[in-house]
């Protein structure tokens, strides 16, 4: 599936969880689960599909799905976690984002932007911070157009693959702060 028009990446809503997207949801989180999901959070949340489901029930306010809205396409979610409070009533948190295949490329480029201005104008973020595991070039160079500055480097801190595999930290602060 190719993106037909550009303007279609610009009509772009962000949803909680519905009953019909649950199945998209759940073969999107298969599918890269490697890239999302250490091994054993996979299998503790996502291996049968009652712990996905109950995985859904106890996160269903931090997970939203991306929905282009003029063709009604589902491309993608993005999770919040480790959440705290932060001052003035804002919090801080960390997101991962997952983007369907056929927006790959600059439509992954658009839906982040605005899913991060969706995170610091309506949820009420002040600091967003993106985990990247290992050496994904394309990650970080995503990551690196959208301003988020690079701030920390944990050595061998997960496993990919059964391989150690060093953590990057970059952080953006909402900048209406």
């Amino acid at each position: 599936m190719k993106i037909g028009k550009l303007k279609d990446l610009f009509d772009i809503s962000f949803k909680k969880i519905r009953q019909k997207e649950l199945l998209d949801f759940f073969k999107l989180c298969i599918k890269y689960r490697s890239q999302l999901f250490d091994e054993d959070f996979f299998k503790i949340n996502f291996l049968t599909p009652q712990r996905f489901f109950n995985f859904i029930q106890k996160f269903k306010d931090h997970i939203y799905f991306i929905l282009l809205e003029n063709e009604h396409k589902f491309a993608g979610f993005f999770y919040l976690y480790e959440t705290k409070q932060a001052p003035r009533g804002f919090f801080d948190c960390k997101v991962t984002f997952c983007i369907s295949r056929p927006y790959w490329g600059f439509g992954s480029y658009v839906i982040a932007k605005r899913g991060i201005k969706f995170l610091f104008e309506q949820m009420m973020v002040r600091k967003l911070t993106v985990e990247i595991v290992g050496e994904n070039t394309y990650a970080r160079r995503l990551i690196e157009k959208l301003d988020f500055n690079f701030e920390a480097v944990l050595q061998k801190e997960c496993f990919k693959n059964g391989t150690a595999q060093n953590l990057y930290l970059f952080t953006k602060f909402n900048p209406a702060f």
